[in-house]
């Protein structure tokens, strides 16, 4: 069985959806944000039963998540109203 990425949303500890890749996984965050969700509020996670759970990589949430997902870029700062 291949892995697979995992989208959770981190307040409800719910998993909202699980993708074959990582480009799919990034799109429904971006459609969640621009439904006002915050990226903060959301985890991406990697899982593959084949690997050891120690072998897996960690999580990725926040202004990685945001970056990743292409909402911020790498000279962006953020700015409080």
């Amino acid at each position: 069985m291949a892995g697979y990425w995992e989208l959770w949303h981190v307040p409800s500890r719910n998993l909202l959806e699980d993708f074959d890749t990582e480009s799919e996984a990034l799109d429904f965050v971006r459609e969640l944000v621009g439904q006002g969700v915050k990226a903060f509020d959301l985890s991406l996670g990697y899982d593959d039963p084949s690997l050891d759970v120690g072998d897996l990589p960690p999580a990725v949430t926040g202004d990685e998540l945001a970056r990743r997902a292409g909402l911020t870029g790498p000279d962006q700062t953020r700015r409080t109203a």
